[in-house]
């Protein structure tokens, strides 16, 4: 596979997880909140129950395609062993874990309620949506912030210009300020969406800047070769100058 092909295969996969976050955020239209009457979300998840699994899927397939994307980005950046590259794969591993986790209580909430588990939908469904609860919610904003590592690979590589290392910084550390914050806050966990539509933005233009950029000069494979040192050898490095010994001979030494 061709370096432009590679960097055409990651950008979609980040377009894609992009439009599967935002399908899931509009499937099913008006969830009622988890301080609604029982009655009202067993009528609901009933209502909807096919569009619900859907999005079940939607959250635990999408997130995948997003964090490869990510991973993506690393590898041409050459920082598949650097520091923030090892961070960029843990933050990747907890996302697609507690995206998981909302599919699981997503699904839980849609069956048990068809086969009258009304306990166990009550507790899903409150485990998955606000205002009030949504614990799902507030974990992913506490975890491991993709976006930060992700920056710190950006600038120490000439994958992408500068602007867009600092933005993912600024995003990741924002989403680490707002996630404490959510804790406390209703009002700052409501702000989570605009951070979320602010961050997939700098996905999809990221994903376009990787496409239409032009070729650093150091790829993958030359980012993880060692720098030449001199080691003292008398071989000569390519492109430099064999100095024969005759004349290594005749030139005097200065010696104190």
């Amino acid at each position: 596979m061709s370096s432009q092909t590679a960097r055409i295969w990651i950008a979609l996969s980040g377009v894609a997880g992009v439009a599967m976050l935002i399908a899931h955020f509009q499937i099913p239209a008006r969830v009622p909140g988890d301080d609604s009457p029982p009655a009202a979300i067993t009528q609901f998840v009933l209502h909807h129950h096919a569009a619900i699994l859907a999005t079940a899927w939607l959250q635990g397939f999408g997130p995948f395609t997003y964090v490869l994307f990510a991973l993506g980005v690393v590898y041409l950046a050459g920082a598949m062993t650097r520091p923030a590259g090892w961070v960029t794969l843990l933050a990747s591993a907890v996302i697609v874990t507690l995206s998981l986790v909302d599919a699981a209580f997503t699904i839980s909430a849609a069956e048990a309620v068809t086969h009258g588990h009304a306990v166990t939908a009550s507790v899903s469904f409150d485990l998955i949506d606000g205002p009030g609860n949504d614990a799902v919610g507030r974990v992913f904003l506490i975890a491991p912030p993709l976006l930060l590592p992700l920056g710190a690979v950006l600038l120490g590589s000439r994958l992408m210009p500068r602007a867009f290392g600092y933005t993912a910084a600024a995003f990741g550390a924002a989403s680490i300020i707002l996630g404490l914050a959510a804790l406390f806050s209703a009002t700052a966990f409501s702000l989570a969406i605009i951070l979320i539509t602010a961050q997939s933005a700098w996905v999809l233009a990221a994903a376009g800047a990787l496409v239409i950029s032009p070729k650093p000069a150091s790829g993958p494979a030359a980012a993880s070769q060692p720098l030449p040192q001199d080691t003292g050898s008398r071989t000569s490095a390519p492109g430099s100058t064999e100095v024969d010994p005759s004349e290594r001979q005749a030139r005097p030494t200065a010696q104190t």
